[in-house]
């Protein structure tokens, strides 16, 4: 890797909690580990509904577990009123819940373990398409002391692709884009943008929600995070 890499700016949801599973294949992994009786189309129309409605309800104060909360009950909620699922399953949500909370935690740790190894080699810094309360949440599970910066796109106002939101990171960082790796589990979201203001780029690639018709963006390509700490050698 580069020898003048001074900063490192992560992806928070799809990269430091699942390790490369976008959240629609996290949930639908859940789904199926619960039996819930829906096709996998009529659960990705019920997941954008409920991204688009939840930024207006979670406030700054929420949790991870709150947060998850809200993202289950309002994903069937939808469902629920399209006919696609009883109202009987709505007793399931906290188990739902649990279980998300369990495995993230469990991911939170190596993710911890890798950022305690880079922080003292690099400025680090966080890009995260969340609903105003990453930094409640990433205090809750003792992240937040590795960031110099932290951007949260429900609170500047605008979202990834945007190259705004990383310009921003960039400025509170006093980071050179020349200087800084971007590392993101969404191609289309994290990688070409960081790549479009000049960037290095390290593409997390897992279970995206969409697959890149070409990935000349990304410098590097991982399958694990636990893959990291080497590339960056």
């Amino acid at each position: 890797m580069n020898s003048e890499i001074k900063n490192i700016i992560f992806d928070y949801g799809g990269t430091l909690d699942t390790h490369g599973i976008h959240w629609s294949e996290k949930f639908w992994e859940v789904y199926k580990h619960y039996h819930i009786p829906i096709s996998k189309h009529d659960f990705k129309k019920a997941f954008v509904d409920a991204e688009k409605s939840i930024p207006r309800v979670i406030n700054t104060n929420f949790g991870l577990q709150q947060t998850y909360n809200t993202q289950l009950t309002y994903q069937f909620n939808y469902l629920e009123k399209n006919s696609m699922l009883s109202s009987f399953y709505f007793v399931l949500v906290e188990q739902l819940k649990n279980y998300c909370y369990k495995k993230i935690l469990q991911n939170i740790e190596v993710s911890k373990l890798i950022l305690s190894l880079l922080e003292h080699d690099y400025q680090l810094g966080l890009v995260s398409n969340y609903y105003g309360n990453v930094k409640t949440v990433l205090e809750e599970i003792a992240l937040k002391k590795y960031f110099n910066a932290i951007i949260d796109s429900t609170v500047v106002g605008f979202r990834k692709p945007d190259i705004k939101i990383f310009e921003l990171a960039l400025n509170e960082l006093s980071a050179k884009p020349e200087e800084t790796i971007v590392v993101g589990d969404s191609y289309e979201n994290d990688i070409a943008p960081a790549k479009k203001i000049g960037c290095y780029t390290i593409w997390l690639n897992g279970k995206s929600w969409k697959t890149p018709t070409e990935v000349s963006s990304a410098d590097v390509i991982i399958n694990s995070m636990k893959q990291l700490p080497d590339v960056l050698k």
